[in-house]
């Protein structure tokens, strides 16, 4: 049975690109890259995504939709959407994706939160089945996002969640939401606060 595999590969820190790429994605504001899975080896939820199975993603080169985590409206709408993740690629050991963020506010929380050195955590969304090992079939994975925007695990051992068994593929990008720990719900309400700081600034600025 295909499982909803939802892979939080933990605090990355995202690289801004130089703007001139910006008229690669209309209407983004913002473009950045970030690993989204270090491969042929155990990530944070117990999984291994195989290098054959990064060469694929590769070569059928989706562009794929990027939510706020914490929204919990983004499920099956276009319109909380972040971000346009596309053109992956292998760097090292690790599946590489470019970020063209279409959400200003946004943007600007990604560039406060990068420029203070705090690390932004994503968490990858698709279906697929795991061997006794954890190891990701190359073949019959289906990507449904690249990655999500969430509150970085505290550690290792409280980003490891159960998988959580579905009986059909939803509508469209609608998925659940990742399952909360005590430990990252802790995180999120910090960079709730931060982040309501910071547009508070923003929109200051506008005035």
């Amino acid at each position: 049975m295909r499982m909803l595999l939802e892979d939080t590969i933990g605090a990355v820190s995202l690289t801004r690109l130089s703007d001139d790429r910006l008229t690669e994605q209309k209407g983004a504001v913002g473009v950045w890259e970030a690993p989204v899975w270090h491969l042929g080896v155990l990530n944070l939820n117990g999984r291994v995504y195989t290098h054959e199975l990064g060469e694929r993603i590769v070569t059928e080169g989706r562009a794929t939709l990027a939510y706020d985590g914490h929204d919990g409206d983004r499920a099956g709408d276009y319109g909380p959407a972040k971000a346009v993740c596309k053109n992956p690629r292998i760097e090292g050991n690790d599946l590489v994706v470019e970020i063209f963020v279409i959400d200003p506010v946004f943007d600007a929380r990604m560039t406060a939160i990068s420029e203070l050195g705090v690390g932004i955590g994503i968490s990858s969304v698709g279906y697929g089945e795991t061997d006794e090992e954890g190891v990701v079939n190359a073949a019959t994975y289906e990507l449904v996002r690249y990655l999500d925007f969430v509150t970085a695990p505290a550690n290792k051992s409280v980003a490891i969640k159960k998988e959580r068994r579905v009986e059909a593929l939803p509508d469209d990008a609608g998925t659940p939401a990742p399952e909360a720990t005590e430990a990252s719900v802790e995180n999120a309400k910090r960079l709730a606060i931060y982040m309501h700081i910071q547009e508070a600034i923003l929109e200051r600025r506008q005035k």
